[in-house]
């Protein structure tokens, strides 16, 4: 049974990318570099089995971004909006997604890899196949999340919210938990035993449940 995200299909051989990024554009079979540039509002751009190393994305906003069989490697992406966008087997490697913002957006097959993703938003997203490893995810936003067969592993979800959010099937073995918001919402997800004690310090806190000496007896 598939557990993982299918990698993107790219070609052995792909044509260099056009120098500044234009709306409406179909990158399709394109190798991008950090020479690209890209200005502040980018819509409807479409990434089709394509590479972009380095590309400097900070504070970009795109609506309507389609990227389908793309990888991302060392790309910053800190602060940029996605919102709504549609990516299908999708890679970032080694990237800076800081405070990205992925509301409502689709993710089939999608894979984060050694990345800094503190502030990530991935608010009322939806996710099947996501797979997010060794990334700081710290206080990131996961509210009214959808994700089907996802594993985020080796992450730091310190201080990350996840209240209402739907995570059947999602593994969060070896990522840390303190201070987790909306724990109750993990209904589903997978954990190792090492993140027992953690979780249940969290959950406890959820429901308002003290641990306290008991009281003296009176006579």
């Amino acid at each position: 049974m598939k557990r993982r995200p299918e990698p993107p299909g790219l070609p052995d051989t792909r044509d260099p990318a056009p120098g500044v990024v234009e709306g409406g554009a179909v990158w399709d079979c394109v190798e991008a570099g950090a020479q690209v540039q890209v200005p502040e509002h980018v819509a409807d751009l479409r990434v089709q089995e394509s590479r972009w190393v380095g590309g400097r994305l900070a504070g970009v906003r795109f609506t309507g971004l389609e990227c389908r069989d793309t990888e991302f490697v060392q790309c910053d992406l800190s602060g940029a909006v996605l919102d709504s966008a549609v990516l299908s087997r999708v890679v970032f490697t080694d990237c800076r997604l800081t405070g990205t913002v992925l509301d409502g957006a689709q993710l089939t097959d999608v894979r984060i890899t050694d990345s800094a993703a503190d502030l990530l938003s991935l608010r009322m997203a939806r996710a099947r196949f996501l797979l997010v490893e060794n990334s700081g995810l710290h206080a990131a936003d996961l509210y009214e999340f959808g994700g089907e067969h996802c594993a985020f592993l080796g992450c730091d979800l310190g201080e990350a919210s996840v209240e209402a959010a739907r995570l059947r099937e999602t593994d969060l073995h070896g990522c840390t938990v303190d201070e987790l918001r909306g724990a109750l919402s993990l209904r589903g997800a997978r954990i190792s035993p090492d993140q027992i004690v953690p979780l249940a310090a969290v959950l406890l806190d959820e429901l308002g449940i003290q641990v306290t000496e008991q009281p003296p007896i009176s006579g």
